[in-house]
């Protein structure tokens, strides 16, 4: 069996893991305020595991619309949705909604 036909059954026997991914710019700092200490948990009692969290960023290429992204990681695309759609997550992004402008996405990745 040659390597490129191996390494893709490998990696179907991997569980793909689950990812939020968040661009958003800020509308209403003094609101906003009030969404980290409430998605923090949330994310949290899922599994979610924040990759990146805001910070630095330079543009390389293309355009990024956007003051602020954040990646959370998850076990699987399921607990990601599961995560996004639960009533511990829901106060937190009522308020995400109303204080930003925001992109978000669920994904599946390894």
């Amino acid at each position: 069996m040659d390597n490129s036909v191996k390494n893709s059954i490998d990696k179907d026997k991997i569980m793909k893991k689950g990812y939020i991914l968040v661009r958003i710019s800020i509308l209403n700092t003094k609101l906003f305020k009030e969404y980290p200490p409430l998605s923090g948990p949330a994310m949290e009692k899922f599994g979610g595991k924040y990759l990146i969290r805001g910070g630095k960023f330079e543009i390389a290429e293309g355009g990024w619309p956007a003051d602020r992204t954040t990646v959370v990681e998850f076990e699987s695309f399921e607990k990601a949705k599961e995560c996004y759609e639960s009533i511990e997550y829901s106060k937190a992004k009522e308020i995400r909604q109303k204080s930003t402008k925001t992109d978000l996405i669920l994904i599946e990745g390894y």
